[in-house]
């Protein structure tokens, strides 16, 4: 059973340094689009990689660009040159969970989390991609889905602006 909610909370109570972006984000923004995956950015350090590993073993993590080899995340989580590295996608049972170093058009970790806004999510304290930065990123993206969830973000901009 996928169950992002539950993913997303394993994650906070890890106390992985992260911001959530992507379709998730915009819910947590107000946006009532289905999203199929857990989107964050992280600094995706050897520490942050090593409480990845740790929070999400008992979820058979496996690594999902190659469809005909999916390595164990928690056997082959790191490459020999940990600088390089700037995506990490995942297939878990609770979904699947793409971690990225930098956000399109808006800037790499540190300048995400600068902007990023503190929500409270299940309880739990949780950093979000802001608004504006969430619009930059998916008008850049430019794919059909980001067109169609644009149009709602501008509409809740709009209304938060008003109030």
């Amino acid at each position: 059973m996928k169950n992002l909610n539950q993913l997303l909370q394993i994650l906070l109570k890890a106390e992985i340094d992260f911001i959530l972006i992507g379709g998730y984000a915009g819910v947590v923004h107000g946006s009532n689009q289905l999203t199929r995956d857990l989107d964050i950015c992280a600094a995706l350090t050897v520490q942050d990689i090593q409480k990845l590993q740790d929070c999400l073993k008992d979820y058979h993590p496996k690594h999902r660009m190659n469809p005909n080899f999916k390595p164990s995340f928690l056997e082959e989580a790191l490459p020999s040159n940990i600088e390089n590295l700037n995506a990490v996608y995942l297939e878990t049972d609770l979904g699947i969970l793409d971690i990225i170093k930098s956000v399109i058009a808006v800037g790499d970790f540190e300048t995400v989390k600068q902007g990023a806004v503190q929500v409270e999510v299940f309880g739990l304290s949780c950093q979000v991609i802001s608004l504006d930065h969430l619009i930059q990123a998916k008008e850049k993206m430019g794919r059909d889905k980001d067109k169609s969830t644009l149009h709602e973000l501008y509409a809740i901009k709009k209304k938060l602006s008003e109030s």
